[in-house]
C-alpha cells in the first residue's frame, strides 16, 4: 500500500512539473525546428554538452518498474532520447519515434517472459509520458545547443564538430573526418551522423541524477529501514518460540 500511495504521489508530482494546460491535451502533431534568419543555418555548438537522467528523467518510470536507474535495461535508449533533443537539427519526432523503436527493441530481445512483461509494461509507461511531452523542453533544448552561422560557413562548422568528436573519442580514425563531413550537408544528415555516433560512443552523454528521483529513493529508503526497525522491534523478547514464529520471510 505504501509503494502505490508513493508510486501515485510521484506520477502526480511528475504531471505538474510537466506545466500542461490539461492531462488530456497530449503532444501537439509538431514541434517546429529551431530557424535561424536567412541565408543562415543553425549548427550544432561544440562542445556538444550533452546530458541525461536517465529514464527517470521522463517521469515516473523508476518507481512503477521497481528498477534502479541503472538497473533499468531501457536506459539507454532514454540517454539517447536525452542527446537527441538536445541535438540541434533534430526534430522532437524523430527522437520520439527512435526512442520507441530504441524501448521496443529492447524488451524483444528478453529471453525471460517475466522480465519481458515488466520491461514492456515500463515502455508503455515511457511512450505515455512521450505522447504527453509538449515542445517547451525540446524548444529549450534547441535554443541551447544551436547556434546560427552564414550558410557558407555551416559545412566548415560541420566539420569542426565532426573533429572534435573524433579528437576526443576516437583519435585514431580522424582521417574519416573530412569524408564523414561531406556526407552530413544538410542539418538533418548531420543529426543521423551524430545519432549513430552517440549510439558508437555513449560515453559523450553524461550522466547527471534527477532530483525528483533522488527525493523518491530517499522515501523508499526511509520507509525499508522504518519497516525493518519495526521488525526487528517486535521480534525483540525472552521467549525464543515467540520470536522465531514473528520472522518473517524478508527475515528468513
Amino acid at each position: 500500500m505504501h509503494r502505490s500511495f508513493l508510486s501515485y504521489l510521484f506520477l502526480t508530482v511528475v504531471v505538474s512539473a510537466q506545466d500542461f494546460e490539461g492531462f488530456g491535451g497530449g503532444e501537439p502533431k509538431f514541434c517546429p525546428p529551431y530557424r535561424c534568419a536567412k541565408d543562415h543555418e543553425a549548427v550544432p555548438k561544440w562542445p556538444l554538452r550533452l546530458s541525461s537522467m536517465g529514464c527517470s528523467g521522463m517521469g515516473g518510470m523508476q518507481v512503477f518498474s521497481g528498477r534502479s536507474n541503472t538497473a533499468d535495461p531501457q536506459t539507454p535508449c532514454c540517454d539517447l532520447r536525452s542527446a537527441c533533443l538536445q541535438t540541434c537539427g533534430a526534430l522532437k519526432s524523430f527522437c520520439d519515434e527512435d526512442f520507441l523503436k530504441c524501448t521496443k527493441s529492447v524488451c524483444a530481445d528478453m529471453d525471460d517472459d517475466e522480465e519481458r512483461k515488466k520491461c514492456e509494461s515500463s515502455a508503455s509507461i515511457h511512450e505515455l509520458m512521450v505522447k504527453m511531452d509538449k515542445c517547451q523542453k525540446y524548444d529549450s533544448e534547441q535554443y541551447s545547443h544551436c547556434e546560427c552561422v552564414a550558410s557558407d560557413k555551416a559545412p566548415a562548422k560541420r566539420q569542426q564538430v565532426l573533429r572534435g568528436f573524433y579528437k576526443k573519442f576516437n583519435p585514431e580514425a580522424m582521417d574519416k573526418v573530412e569524408g564523414l563531413a561531406k556526407k552530413a550537408d544538410s542539418p538533418r544528415k548531420m543529426v543521423g551522423l551524430l545519432m549513430k555516433l552517440y549510439k558508437k560512443y555513449p560515453k559523450v552523454i553524461k550522466r547527471t541524477k534527477d532530483p525528483q528521483q533522488e527525493m523518491m529513493d530517499k522515501i523508499m529508503r526511509d520507509a525499508e529501514a522504518e519497516k525493518k526497525e519495526k521488525g526487528e522491534s517486535d521480534g525483540d523478547g525472552d521467549n525464543d518460540e515467540s520470536d522465531a514464529e514473528d520472522l518473517g520471510v524478508d527475515e528468513l
